[in-house]
């Protein structure tokens, strides 16, 4: 009879956890793609933007006014944004349920 008592509960644990992650896969896709755009956007504008010699040096003030380079550094600053939202939600959300399970 306890063994059917916990393959019920494994069962029932196993359930929500497979709803919940079927509930935030959207939620998970989209910090996973800005994290990964985040990533990419970075790594370029080291690449194009502040090249590694002298010549990098002295071209940087004018390399970063172009259109690429602009473009790297609003993708940077919006994901840093969204980052410090998604830690901000997920804080959030755990004291909540912390707060719901005494």
């Amino acid at each position: 009879m306890t063994i059917n008592i916990m393959i019920s509960y494994l069962n029932k644990s196993i359930y929500f956890f497979y709803e919940t992650i079927i509930k935030i896969k959207p939620l998970i896709l989209f910090y996973l793609s800005w994290i990964f755009i985040h990533y990419i956007s970075s790594q370029l504008y080291i690449y194009y933007c502040v090249p590694a010699n002298f010549f990098g040096f002295l071209l940087s003030p004018i390399l970063s006014m172009t259109p690429y380079c602009t473009a790297f550094r609003w993708v940077i600053y919006e994901a840093g944004n969204i980052f410090y939202g998604m830690w901000i939600a997920l804080g959030t959300w755990m004291a909540a349920n912390l707060l719901i399970y005494k």
